[in-house]
């Protein structure tokens, strides 16, 4: 069986199906599509503009794709029954399709608007980022500042629309913890819902201004678990200081408990 997983570099949609494949020791073909470019490439290979996407060729279905983060992580159970990502028991796996959903969610988004806007206070902050593309800073680093003004128009990705999801991330990461401490993510063998909730954090853990928030609650503790190391460095001063008042209490309050 061979099995390919299209992604733009560091996106953590795709990352969470990357890491599946991996918790599920299927040998994987990462190939990378620059930035902006996916819309056009994932609809002319998939019919569809997004990533991540796979194409399987020799597993049970024959030559098969699948598209969007579900349905890979769907596919990656068909073909790899064990580690389970869905529990058998009705009650726990409708509480894991739940938390699945709400991974690929307004959370999804949140953190796709968040990083392109700290990026664009620290553009050659994205040279840190993993790639695989072949390109050599002397052609990535000028580069940089035009991707990440179309992935801020790509994805509404304005200075307001970012303070107000500050705002509102220190709550999305109680429920985070909440969904551990009920134990639907967060346990021994990671699951769907761990992989696209977590993955979130994954990336967010690449802000330095964002850092000693997720890192002090369950949530960041479990995300470094199961993806490791965030994949980029933005450093301190990316986001507004006033944009943090709501993260900078959070974080305090956690530290004082």
């Amino acid at each position: 069986m061979k099995l390919k997983i299209y992604r733009v570099p560091a996106s953590h949609p795709c990352q969470a199906v990357i890491r599946g494949a991996e918790l599920k020791g299927i040998e994987h073909k990462v190939v990378d599509l620059a930035p902006l470019t996916q819309p056009i490439v994932a609809t002319m290979l998939f019919g569809s503009r997004t990533v991540p996407a796979m194409k399987i060729i020799g597993g049970p279905n024959g030559k098969e794709k699948a598209q969007t983060t579900v349905k890979c992580l769907r596919a990656l159970e068909s073909l790899q029954p064990e580690p389970a990502f869905y529990p058998a028991e009705a009650n726990a796996r409708e509480r894991v399709l739940a938390a699945e959903a709400w991974g690929v969610g307004e959370i999804q988004n949140l953190t796709r608007r968040i990083v392109w806007v700290a990026l664009a206070a620290k553009p050659d902050a994205l040279l840190s980022f993993d790639s695989n593309l072949p390109l050599p800073d002397a052609i990535a680093k000028p580069a940089g500042p035009a991707v990440i003004w179309g992935e801020r128009k790509l994805n509404n990705a304005s200075d307001d629309q970012v303070r107000a999801d500050l705002e509102v991330l220190p709550k999305m990461i109680d429920e985070i913890d909440e969904y551990i401490a009920g134990g639907v993510i967060g346990n021994a063998q990671p699951n769907a819902a761990d992989l696209t909730i977590l993955s979130n954090l994954w990336l967010l853990r690449s802000i330095a201004d964002l850092r000693p928030l997720i890192d002090s609650r369950p949530a960041g503790r479990k995300t470094r678990e199961v993806f490791g190391e965030a994949p980029g460095e933005i450093p301190e001063g990316a986001l507004e200081a006033a944009w943090l008042t709501a993260v900078n209490a959070a974080a305090g309050a956690t530290v004082g408990a």
